[in-house]
């Protein structure tokens, strides 16, 4: 079995395959400051509960937080005995990054085009709801660039954080489009505004491409938002990134 991870600045996802079928998943918080025992007595625990702990023979991870890739992946190495494949931009995806800086993609960014490229139709264009929105382009075999915006939670706490009198705000479904309160007012600034920002967003890489595209959301605010959109995505994925992994573990493993 695989056990795949993806590191992301907020939390971190860790699931395990049985061939092609995600059998069992963790969300953990990311904590730069836990140790590579502390990863190591955590994983070993999660699989030995669900009695995998013997099953796991490799291992995949990507991380956009740098000091926890070297300790994940030594904790995995150390306390679960298997090779881990560390997702950079250098491995091979399949998929050309077709960007001026490759280094500088995101290895969670990697994964989804990865992902995108072999399970759905393209050109994609993959929406990642998580502490930042990312939105990443798939053209024919390629990945050819994006947008990066501030997340619903960044946006939140941005509101609280450089005004006086703006309370902190708990993302929730606004009641309305205009609010009759504070909070209210927040919300819809917030939720409806992220949602018609990435319709339009959207729509302005359609006029670009001069084409349609299939459209593909993950991410853990990806529930929340669907229901403001003008436009549905075509398809929605909570462990698109993790789907990646598997994917480039067994195209590394295979060649």
């Amino acid at each position: 079995m695989l056990l795949v991870a993806d590191i992301g600045n907020t939390s971190t996802t860790v699931g395990v395959y049985k061939e092609d079928k995600l059998i069992h998943t963790w969300r953990i918080s990311t904590n730069k400051n836990k140790s590579e025992d502390e990863y190591g007595i955590l994983l070993h625990s999660f699989l030995q509960h669900q009695n995998l702990l013997n099953n796991i023979s490799r291992a995949a991870i990507s991380s956009v937080v740098l000091p926890l890739t070297s300790i994940l992946t030594s904790a995995i190495e150390n306390y679960l005995n298997v090779p881990v494949l560390a997702l950079s931009h250098s491995t091979n995806i399949g998929i050309e990054l077709n960007v001026e800086k490759p280094k500088d993609v995101g290895c969670d960014r990697i994964a989804n085009a990865c992902a995108a490229y072999n399970l759905y139709d393209n050109p994609a264009i993959i929406v990642d709801l998580g502490t930042a929105t990312t939105f990443d382009v798939v053209l024919k075999n390629e990945f050819i660039g994006g947008i990066i915006s501030p997340g619903l939670r960044i946006s939140a706490e941005s509101l609280s954080s450089f005004t006086n009198l703006l309370p902190k705000l708990k993302i929730a479904q606004p009641a309305s489009t205009i609010g009759k309160n504070t909070i209210d007012n927040m919300l819809s600034g917030v939720v409806r505004g992220h949602a018609a920002m990435i319709d339009g967003l959207i729509e302005s890489i359609e006029l670009e491409l001069d084409q349609k595209v299939t459209t593909i959301a993950t991410g853990g605010y990806l529930n929340l938002i669907k229901a403001y959109l003008k436009r549905p995505f075509d398809h929605t994925s909570p462990h698109l990134t993790l789907e990646g992994l598997r994917l480039i573990h067994n195209l590394n493993n295979n060649t």
